[in-house]
């Protein structure tokens, strides 16, 4: 089986997006790693299902109308009116089947789109609802917020599709307001001492995303943090309900598990790929949050 692929934008369109010279000729003069359409323009032009895989861009789907289903991790959501799913930079995601009566807008964009404009590198982390492991979803049920919403996707469509080249301040802006009013809406607006509790776990989410395969401790990511492992445990129970061991855990056996279902690596070489220098306690690891083996976890996929 073929390991889980981590896209570019461009090739990610080339993979999943039917050959269309109308398509190539607004990518090819917009702005790289962003677009902004409406799902009735792109579903047409969906060739196949998406295997489970990453982008290193973020993508928000908006659905106004019908049903859009897609898998983050090993997780199925439905997304309907009024909701918008939020597919991370980073994060494995699929979708089986796109229906083709859906319709909203779904927006593009690489994780420093917004640096260039701001010059302000956390600028781009200040949105939780962004950062991998935080819920996906986001419900749009105050009708105001809705209608500013939908006003910001259109004009972001509306300047992605213009005949002439793209404003980049203009999408800049649009797009940082956007995101403004999702945080809002995500309940960013906490005080300041649920904030510092917020930041400090999305940071740590982020990094046990990035470092997964180096086999950290939580003294290991509070020393990465400057923070007490005592501080980051409070923090990330206050937000999650949940030690840091057991994030780090849980993405770990995410990762584990895809590499058992995606790729044809001995349980030996995937132990080594996640850092485990002895095979065995790599064994051992999975089994006691498994209840079976790496080996038995395999052999079970086989024969479904």
């Amino acid at each position: 089986m073929p390991k889980i692929k981590t896209y570019n934008s461009e090739d990610f369109r080339k993979e999943y997006f039917n050959a269309s010279p109308k398509l190539n000729k607004l990518f090819k003069k917009s702005i790289e790693d962003f677009f902004c359409l409406k799902i009735e323009d792109l579903t047409e032009r969906v060739l196949k299902p998406i295997s489970p895989s990453r982008e290193e861009s973020h993508t928000l789907i908006f659905v106004t109308e019908g049903s859009y289903t897609t898998k983050i991790g090993f997780k199925e959501y439905t997304i309907t009116p009024n909701n918008i799913v939020v597919l991370q930079a980073g994060a494995v995601f699929s979708t089986e089947q796109v229906n083709r009566n859906v319709k909203g807008y779904t927006c593009h964009f690489h994780p420093n789109i917004l640096i260039g404009k701001f010059g302000n590198r956390s600028l781009i982390s200040d949105f939780e609802f962004l950062n991998t492991g935080n819920y996906p979803i986001i419900n749009i049920s105050n009708s105001f917020a809705k209608k500013s919403i939908l006003s910001i996707f259109s004009r972001l469509t509306f300047e992605f599709k213009n005949d002439g080249t793209p404003n980049p301040d203009i999408i800049h802006s649009y797009l940082y307001a956007l995101l403004t009013e999702l945080k809002v809406v995500f309940g960013k607006d906490r005080t300041e001492n649920q904030s510092a509790s917020y930041q400090i776990t999305s940071q740590f989410r982020e990094l046990v995303h990035k470092k997964i395969k180096e086999n950290l401790k939580v003294s290991d990511f509070a020393e990465l943090m400057n923070i007490s492992p005592n501080h980051l445990n409070k923090s990330v129970k206050s937000v999650t309900s949940k030690s840091a061991s057991e994030i780090i855990d849980k993405t770990k056996l995410i990762e584990i598990k895809y590499l058992l279902y995606q790729s044809t690596l001995s349980i030996s070489e995937i132990s080594y790929e996640m850092g485990y220098l002895d095979p065995s306690y790599f064994t051992r690891f999975f089994k006691r949050r498994e209840k079976i083996s790496p080996t038995e976890f395999r052999e079970l996929i086989d024969k479904s």
